[in-house]
């Protein structure tokens, strides 16, 4: 459902592009840091909240192009919407997100040292992205930060 005043990143995601700043960014305009422990993908763990309108005040080209082929999206069993993921710019970035019904952005995970995602499967409430390297990382879609 497409909002009449979209927070940044709905903005940044349909303009094809999102932070380049390791993070969970959701489409209420909340947003948390994230670390991983570069492309193995052993662990992974939401930090402090981040505020991203200051980030880009302070620095408007920390962003990156982004998009998801169509072979990187899945369908949620529910209905109610798709998840997916993808690459940045530099080549040792990647992300994942879910989406509603429209493809427009519900969150964004930005990663800078993961490598590109290239896979997702779904499993009940749990979305699996798998890197190029074959390392995985999986999230549950009924955790609060992942849900819609």
């Amino acid at each position: 459902m497409r909002t009449a005043n979209p927070t940044t990143i709905v903005e940044l995601w349909r303009s094809g592009r999102a932070p380049a700043w390791d993070g969970l960014y959701r489409a209420d305009g909340s947003a948390r840091s994230a670390q991983v422990d570069g492309d193995e993908l052993s662990w992974f763990e939401l930090g402090e909240p981040l505020d991203l309108d200051a980030l880009l005040a302070a620095s408007p080209d920390h962003v990156t192009e982004v998009g998801v082929p169509p072979d990187r999206v899945t369908a949620l069993r529910d209905g109610s919407g798709y998840v997916g993921c993808g690459e940045g710019a530099l080549g040792a970035d990647g992300f994942f997100a879910r989406f509603d019904e429209d493809h427009d952005v519900v969150w964004l995970v930005f990663l800078s040292d993961s490598n590109p995602f290239e896979r997702v499967s779904v499993d009940g409430s749990l979305a699996t992205f798998t890197n190029n390297l074959g390392n995985t990382l999986t999230v549950d879609l009924d955790d609060p930060d992942f849900a819609p």
